[in-house]
C-alpha cells in the first residue's frame, strides 16, 4: 500500500481535481483507492456525492469513532469525509501530544485494505496537514507555471524537512504543473526555471505530464463526474491517464 498526500499551501492550483481523477483513473484499473479528505471545504466530499455524513475525518482524528464508521463507498473508491467541524478543532488538536501521528497510526491498520490512500490537504500548513505528511510515503505538489510557485516550493519543501524526524521516509514523488499553457512562451521558460529549483529543493522532478488547461475538469467537479465520465474526449482525460500510468510506476505499483 502507498499513501500519496497532495499538497500545496496555495490555493486554487488543483489538489482535489487532482485527487478526484486520479482515484477515478486508479479505480478504473482495479486498484483499491481510499480518499480521505482533509480540507474543511470538504470539496472531495461533495465531489463523491458525500451529504451530510454522520462521522467524517474529524471524529476519526479525535478517536471517537472507527475507521469503519466514517469510510463510505463511492463510485470512484472509498471515501472518509470531511466537513467544516473539522476547522473549530485545530486548537483541540494542537492540545493533543500525540495527534501528529494519530493519521499515521491509522493507515498502518489498512495496509491489507487498499492498494493506495490518497490525502486531499487543505491550502495551509496546520495540524492536519503535518498528521497528513507524517502518514505519507510521498507528498504530489500541484502547482502552476508561475514565478510565485517557486517561492511556494521552498516552503513547501521545509515544511517536508520539518516532518522528517517522525516520518524519515517520507519524499516528494514530483510536483505537478496544473493550467498549463504550453503555447506561452513565458510559460516554457518558468518552466525550465521552476524545474532547477524543483530538483535542488525538493529532490525530485516536475512530472512528465502536464494537466492542460481546459473548463472541463471544473464543469465535471460542479457534476460529480471525474473528466473521463464528463468528457471522455477532453484532453484533460487524456492528462488524468498519462498522469496515474506515471504514478505508478513511480510508486512501483506496476
Amino acid at each position: 500500500m502507498k499513501t500519496i498526500v497532495v499538497f500545496n499551501q496555495k490555493g486554487g492550483v488543483g489538489k482535489t481535481s487532482t485527487v478526484a481523477n486520479l482515484m477515478a483513473e486508479l479505480k478504473l484499473r482495479n486498484y483499491a483507492v481510499l480518499g480521505i479528505d482533509l480540507d474543511a471545504q470538504a470539496n472531495l466530499t461533495a465531489f463523491n456525492d458525500v451529504r451530510n455524513p454522520e462521522k467524517t475525518v474529524r471524529d476519526l482524528l479525535l478517536n471517537t469513532c472507527s475507521v469503519d464508521d466514517v469510510t463510505i463507498t463511492r463510485k470512484y473508491g472509498d471515501v472518509i469525509p470531511s466537513d467544516t467541524s473539522l476547522q473549530n478543532e485545530l486548537l483541540r488538536f494542537a492540545s493533543m501530544p500525540a495527534f501528529v501521528i494519530r493519521l499515521r497510526d491509522i493507515v498502518k491498520t489498512l495496509t491489507s485494505s487498499y492498494d493506495v490512500i490518497l490525502i486531499d490537504c487543505p491550502p495551509v500548513v496546520n495540524q492536519v496537514t503535518a498528521a497528513a505528511l507524517v502518514a505519507a510515503d510521498y507528498v504530489i505538489v500541484p502547482a502552476e507555471a508561475e514565478y510565485f510557485s517557486a517561492v511556494g516550493i521552498k516552503m513547501i519543501a521545509e515544511t517536508i524537512e520539518q516532518v522528517k524526524p517522525l516520518n524519515p521516509g517520507i519524499r516528494a514523488l514530483g510536483v505537478l504543473l496544473v493550467k498549463y499553457q504550453n503555447r506561452r512562451n513565458l510559460t516554457k521558460s518558468i518552466e525550465n526555471a521552476l524545474s532547477e529549483n524543483v530538483k535542488t529543493v525538493l529532490d525530485c522532478d516536475i512530472f512528465d505530464t502536464k494537466i492542460r488547461f481546459t473548463v472541463d475538469i471544473p464543469s465535471s467537479q460542479a457534476s460529480g463526474l471525474s473528466v473521463r465520465d464528463y468528457k471522455r474526449d477532453s484532453k484533460a482525460t487524456d492528462d488524468y491517464a498519462r498522469l496515474a500510468d506515471e504514478i505508478l510506476k513511480g510508486v512501483k505499483l506496476v
